[in-house]
C-alpha cells in the first residue's frame, strides 16, 4: 500500500484551529512587538503566545525580519480599516475625530511606522522597510480622503490634507506621551481625545466670526 504523502514539517492539521493558524500567528507577533523591541522577542515567544510550536512558525515565515515585516503591514491594515470605519459614519468630522481618537488612544497603538522600522532597522532589507512605508501610506491616503471630502463640502477650511493628516496623527502620539516616571499627560483617554481633537479643530474650522 503506498504511504500517503506526510504534511510538509511544520504544517499544522486544517482542523486544530478555527481561525487561520497564520493569522493567529500574526495577531500574538504584532502584541509582542508592540509591547517590546525586536531584538526582545523570539520566534519561541510568538509560538508560545500563538499556542503553536516553533516549527509552526517556520513554516510561515523564514525569518523573523519576514515575520515582523508582515505583522507590522498586517498591523496598519486593519488600523485602516477601524480609522475608516470610524470616520465614514455619517456624523460631523469632529465627533468622528474624537472617536477614532479615544479608540487611538484607548489601544495606545503607534501609528508612526519609523518607531517600528528604527526599532529593527538593521535586520530589515530594503523590501521589507518599503513595505512597511507603503502601507503606512495606504493608510494615511485613505485619511486624506477624509478630509479632501470635508473641504469640498464645506465643513473644514482649505488646507493641506497630508499635513493635515500627520498633525492630526502627531497629536494622537502625543496623547500617549509617559515621562520617566510613566506618568501621562492626561488621566484617561476620553480626557485625552477631548484635548486632542479640541486643539486641533481650531487649526481646521472654518472662522465665521
Amino acid at each position: 500500500m503506498d504511504k500517503k504523502p506526510s504534511r510538509p514539517l511544520g504544517r499544522p492539521k486544517s482542523t486544530q484551529q478555527k481561525q487561520p493558524t497564520n493569522e493567529l500567528i500574526l495577531q500574538a507577533a504584532s502584541t509582542l512587538f508592540m509591547e517590546n523591541s525586536f531584538a526582545d522577542v523570539s520566534m519561541d515567544d510568538v509560538a508560545s503566545a500563538s499556542n503553536v510550536t516553533k516549527a509552526t512558525v517556520y513554516y510561515y515565515y523564514k525569518t523573523k525580519s519576514d515575520l515582523y515585516t508582515d505583522a507590522m503591514v498586517k498591523l496598519m491594515y486593519r488600523v485602516r480599516k477601524q480609522i475608516i470605519e470610524l470616520l465614514r459614519q455619517p456624523i460631523e468630522l469632529k465627533t468622528k475625530l474624537q472617536q477614532v481618537a479615544e479608540v487611538y488612544l484607548q489601544i495606545a497603538v503607534h501609528l508612526d511606522m519609523d518607531f517600528f522600522i528604527q526599532n529593527a532597522k538593521s535586520m530589515l532589507d530594503h523590501d521589507q522597510i518599503k513595505a512597511i512605508h507603503t502601507a503606512e501610506d495606504y493608510m494615511y491616503e485613505g485619511m486624506e480622503e477624509i478630509f479632501e471630502e470635508a473641504i469640498a463640502n464645506g465643513e473644514i477650511r482649505q488646507v493641506n490634507p497630508a499635513f493635515t493628516v500627520h498633525s492630526y496623527i502627531s497629536l494622537l502620539n502625543a496623547g500617549n506621551y509617559q515621562n520617566a516616571n510613566g506618568d501621562t499627560l492626561f488621566t484617561n483617554s476620553q480626557e485625552a481625545a477631548k484635548e486632542i481633537v479640541d486643539f486641533f479643530w481650531r487649526s481646521v474650522m472654518i472662522d465665521k466670526s
